[in-house]
């Protein structure tokens, strides 16, 4: 397997025998982003050349293919001789063989079964500690550095969207489990940075009435309805709107977790 492990949840790095090093620039930097984004599975030849060169192909496709390769494996090589052996060919495209640990992505997916296991299972202590563990992994916006088109708007957004629904399954089992008081500052800064995302504002205002801040919670149902009415001329959905309603009846469902 090859010794230089990857990061792609953030800005794309690489790492040699757990030292930070040089990516190539380029060509071979989209490359080599396509093929650890599908680390040991076969990526064709028309998607690595999607990812790399777009719809702004060279004369010889396949051609510059080859040399943008060689060129990725000759700094696998200057690494350590043989880690070029990494990248497999198949007879539709490319693989790059690397372990589960060596890539953040990998590891992030494979943390996630773990929590879901859990969740089945209903340890939801091991639930939750998973999915902390899957989200540590994330240092900012997946790939942020890596400038291929096709990447940015077709990969990146599931990447990202990964992201938000683990994260709002992190939330619910910290609620589920009275972890409302620690939360309440996440959650805070998640509605900041997602002020659309209708669910974190639900998580919020849950979190809220369950430390005995109701007038909290309320005053968050009118930031999101105001906000969702002025940018996209909408009102808060059934959830968020039963929430309110229970709220303001206080209704003991809602409250119950108050006294933890």
């Amino acid at each position: 397997m090859c010794p230089i492990s990857f990061g792609v949840l953030g800005p794309f790095e690489a790492a040699f025998r757990g030292r930070l090093t040089r990516i190539p620039r380029g060509r071979q930097r989209l490359l080599l982003a396509a093929l650890v984004l599908k680390a040991n599975e076969v990526v064709s030849v028309e998607e690595l050349l999607d990812r790399v060169w777009g719809d702004r192909l060279p004369d010889c496709p396949r051609g510059a293919l080859q040399t943008c390769l060689t060129r990725v494996r000759q700094w696998l090589d200057a690494h350590e001789d043989g880690a070029s052996e990494a990248i497999k060919t198949s007879s539709t495209g490319y693989v790059l063989q690397l372990r589960p640990a060596d890539v953040d992505l990998l590891r992030f997916h494979g943390l996630v079964g773990e929590a879901r296991a859990a969740g089945e299972r209903g340890d939801r202590a091991a639930e939750l500690a998973a999915l902390t563990e899957a989200l540590s992994l994330w240092r900012g916006p997946a790939l942020s550095d890596v400038r291929s088109d096709s990447l940015q708007q077709e990969v990146v957004p599931r990447l990202a969207e990964d992201h938000l629904r683990t994260m709002e399954w992190r939330n619910e089992v910290g609620l589920a489990l009275g972890r409302h008081r620690e939360i309440v500052g996440d959650l805070r800064s998640m509605t900041a940075c997602h002020p659309l995302r209708e669910r974190f504002w639900r998580q919020l205002m849950l979190a809220l009435c369950r430390c005995g801040r109701q007038a909290e919670a309320l005053a968050a149902y009118q930031q999101v309805s105001t906000r969702l009415r002025e940018e996209i001329g909408i009102d808060p959905g059934p959830e968020l709107r039963n929430l309110h309603v229970a709220i303001l009846r206080n209704d003991a469902a809602v409250m119950s977790e108050a006294a933890r």
